[in-house]
């Protein structure tokens, strides 16, 4: 026990004892340096400190080498939103001329459909608007 020791704390042996005796007087015992808390700390613990804004830290990048590297990743993304812009481009070409083809083959089916049927209506055959008077 030193003096700097709170009242009432006692040193008490950690380990196995030895086959030597302990020392008189306690010297050679673990005494520890600050005393255990008496209670636990109320509340939740404190946040972490914030990330730093300039400097070293993430938020102000690592000098000239890290704007190099943001340089690069932006240029990287921005040539991959170009490409898939360029996909989605040809993509939609594809599309409008597929519809504009079926709307030409259906334009062609409804115009020989009514060739058909105004030249039976024609010959008799056919009555659009009812009975022939």
């Amino acid at each position: 026990m030193t003096a700097t020791d709170p009242p009432g704390a006692t040193a008490s042996q950690t380990a196995a004892p030895d086959t030597d005796p302990p020392p008189v007087g306690g010297a050679g015992l673990p005494v520890p340096t600050t005393p255990a808390p008496d209670t636990a700390p109320d509340g939740p613990p404190p946040p972490p400190p914030p990330p730093p804004t300039g400097g070293w830290g993430w938020a102000g990048g690592y000098g000239r080498r890290g704007s190099a590297l943001r340089q690069r990743l932006a240029a990287h993304l921005a040539a991959r939103r170009r490409k898939r812009r360029a996909w989605a481009r040809d993509i939609a070409r594809i599309v409008l001329v597929v519809s504009t083809l079926a709307l030409a083959v259906l334009a062609v089916e409804i115009a020989r459909k009514a060739v058909v049927v105004l030249n039976r209506a024609d010959l008799g055959i056919v009555h659009l608007f009812g009975e022939r008077g």
